[in-house]
């Protein structure tokens, strides 16, 4: 009779192994085309269509007033633009190219009536707008990226969006957006992920990246957006647009993915918007702007009042400008190490921002972020946005008081979680850092700290100048997005409360006309 050994231990775990690497080698295998598609290096889209595509609002509206060109006119070159590149980029959500051909005929019948009446017409009669996906629209998707609201649905628009499109501008559509608007990125499960013009290989941002990335593409003149902590000025930046967050609690949140808060979260957080000529960004500022109607929002006592347009050109020669930078030396804490690092294009983007204004008359006052806590500023804005009473962000992502513990992740390698990575690592680093962190009281009073250096040091200045992001351009790939992520040393401008804009600056590829 012969005796069957039972396999050792040794043998089964060696054999265990080759059948783990077997089977991430197949699934490597199989993701590889994909793989290759995403971050093999590509040529930026060509530029074409009618000149008129590359006109800021402001000329276009003039155009369509005067009966140089024709709202229809206007509204079907970009409806038709919209459609040539989001085959490529994958960045428009939802659409009503039905509904704006209607809307643009109404405004051309209107502005032929008013030549012959000399009425009054609205500022932007005609002219095309995008908005993004987060912001509640009547019939439009309105998921925030999240699985769990896959299907839902837009009723009414929010102030912001009402006085737009009082002001006459025409919406074609929405953009896409990273999940619950917290990423650097425009990627969800529910839409997939956007794609920048100047480089497929490319992220557009976020989290108004999408709409950013059609703007850039020349699917609309402007877009309204809106920003956290970095979420218009990071895609205006990536995309080479210019994109602006205003001053805290001048424009209303109600229609938007953050309905729920108010406090500190009203003015950390704000509707903004990216265009491609600065000429625009204050024109849509002023039509924006203003509590909403207490009758709407109770809490409409919370919002700034709407500001006192001066209209005066400002005496650049009167100026003092702050010019953020590193001195050198040896750093004091690892977030300076890693947000030390600015490319060589960012360094000479300010440089020549700072001479041009030197040569204007300005005065230059350097400041040196080894003296401003640099490496606090990302606590105390995270501080800021927990202490204003949010839901945690698990519950956001969950909708629910109901949401997932470590188990998630299990759920994430078997392809099961309605998540993205980078939602479930804030998720996780929101625990961590409650662990290992002092009390909300104590943070809280640790950010007013960093809060009173901060306005104290800046007192003196009229405009600050730095880098939006370390570099002009990033990968899709993740691990790009956590290092951009953890060097974006512009939160203070949330904490505070400032407003702040994205100047257009060159990103690696160019869009080029065809």
């Amino acid at each position: 009779m012969l005796a069957v050994s039972k396999p050792s231990s040794r043998s089964l775990r060696k054999r265990l192994g080759q059948l783990g690497r077997l089977l991430l080698a197949l699934y490597l295998l199989r993701k590889l085309p994909t793989i290759l598609r995403r971050y093999w290096p590509t040529r930026p889209l060509k530029l074409s269509g009618p000149p008129f595509l590359q006109w800021s609002a402001v000329q276009l509206a003039r155009a369509i007033q005067s009966r140089e060109l024709t709202s229809s006119q206007v509204v079907e070159a970009y409806i038709q633009r919209l459609r040539e590149v989001d085959v490529h980029l994958h960045c428009l959500v939802a659409e009503r190219f039905d509904a704006a051909r209607e809307e643009a005929l109404a405004a051309d019948q209107r502005i032929a009536q008013k030549h012959d009446e000399r009425g009054a017409l609205p500022e932007f009669l005609g002219v095309p707008i995008l908005l993004k996906e987060a912001f509640e629209y009547p019939g439009f998707p309105y998921t925030n990226g999240l699985m769990c609201r896959k299907g839902r649905r837009g009723a009414r628009p929010g102030p912001a969006v009402r006085r737009i499109e009082a002001a006459g501008f025409v919406v074609l559509g929405t953009g896409n957006v990273s999940e619950a608007c917290m990423w650097m990125e425009s990627y969800n499960l529910v839409y997939g992920r956007s794609r920048n013009p100047h480089g497929l290989h490319l992220s557009p941002g976020g989290s108004s990246g999408g709409t950013a990335a059609l703007v850039a593409a020349l699917g609309a003149p402007v877009a309204l957006t809106a920003d956290i902590g970095g979420s218009t000025r990071i895609p205006a930046l990536l995309n080479g647009l210019f994109g602006h967050k205003p001053t805290g609690g001048i424009c209303p949140n109600l229609g938007t993915h953050l309905d729920e808060f108010h406090g500190a979260v009203c003015r950390i957080c704000q509707m903004g918007m990216v265009c491609r000529h600065a000429e625009d960004l204050l024109l849509l500022l002023k039509i924006m702007a203003g509590p909403p109607d207490p009758k709407e929002d109770p809490l409409a006592y919370e919002y700034r009042p709407c500001p006192v347009w001066h209209g005066k050109d400002v005496d650049l020669g009167s100026l003092t400008v702050g010019c953020l930078s590193f001195r050198g030396g040896w750093p004091t804490s690892a977030m300076e190490v890693l947000i030390s690092s600015i490319g060589k294009g960012q360094s000479l983007a300010v440089e020549r921002a700072v001479e041009w204004l030197r040569a204007q008359g300005a005065t230059i006052h350097p400041l040196y972020l080894e003296d401003l806590e640099v490496g606090q500023w990302f606590e105390s804005w995270s501080t800021r946005v927990q202490g204003a009473g949010t839901a945690r962000f698990r519950e956001v992502l969950c909708q629910s008081k109901r949401t997932f513990g470590l188990a998630e992740i299990l759920r994430y390698l078997m392809g099961l979680s309605p998540h993205t990575l980078p939602a479930l690592g804030l998720a996780f680093l929101e625990d961590a850092v409650e662990m290992i962190s002092p009390s909300m009281e104590k943070r809280l009073l640790q950010a007013q700290e960093v809060e009173q250096l901060l306005r104290q040091s800046f007192q003196r200045c009229q405009v600050l100048i730095m880098p939006t992001l370390p570099r002009p351009a990033l990968s899709t790939l993740n691990g790009s997005m956590l290092q951009q992520r953890i060097q974006d040393d512009s939160r203070f401008v949330s904490f505070l409360t400032l407003h702040s804009s994205a100047v257009r600056s060159s990103v690696p590829q160019g869009l080029a006309w065809e």
